[in-house]
């Protein structure tokens, strides 16, 4: 504990698939103690992707189940004077990735690239990609329920704007098939 007086911030890494451990509860009820702002990362993703081959939405409810056990965690030892502590992906405040292949993301990364083409706000798109939000791209309009007014099954926004390009980038590239690689990327 006392290497966190001294420091300007808690990053707590989480592995995506195991979830918050006991230890994780630790370090965080630490940090609190020294009033210090958490920030979280959720690691591994690259195990969903490539060795559990789990699709954007399961990773969603993952993610979703490991935030809200953080934020648990956090509201119990939460001090008044600190301010919100509360992690969610849309304040900027969560990163998801894999420390080993390099390469992490935020909400906001994704909202900067989609915000022209869809038209819509950094800020507004950074709140869009998380929660109960879906995008009905025949009709170009944003539902809080995964079906269209006609009845066609829409994606979370999640799954379809952020991971589901991932899963095809990493799996594409791990099949080594290159064309399948320059038409996605000629997309983005």
């Amino acid at each position: 504990t006392a290497a966190l007086r001294v420091t300007d911030g808690a990053l707590v890494v989480v592995d995506a698939v195991e979830g918050v451990c006991v230890q994780t509860e630790t370090v965080l009820r630490q940090a609190m103690a020294e009033k210090i702002k958490p920030v979280l990362f959720i690691n591994k993703v690259d195990r969903n992707i490539l060795e559990l081959e789990v699709d954007g939405e399961s990773m969603y409810r993952t993610f979703c189940r490991t935030i809200d056990n953080i934020n648990v965690v956090t509201s119990t030892y939460e001090v008044e004077d600190m301010g919100s502590i509360e992690v969610h992906p849309s304040l900027g405040n969560v990163a998801f990735g894999s420390g080993k292949d390099c390469w992490a993301f935020t909400l906001k990364r994704f909202a900067d690239m989609y915000s022209a083409k869809l038209k819509v706000e950094p800020g507004k798109l950074m709140e869009r990609f998380w929660g109960d939000n879906f995008f009905d791209a025949k009709n170009k309009v944003w539902r809080f329920e995964p079906q269209s007014k006609e009845g066609r099954t829409l994606k979370r926004a999640f799954a379809e704007f952020i991971m589901d390009p991932i899963i095809k980038v990493a799996r594409a590239a791990m099949q080594n098939n290159k064309e399948k690689l320059k038409k996605i990327c000629g997309k983005l």
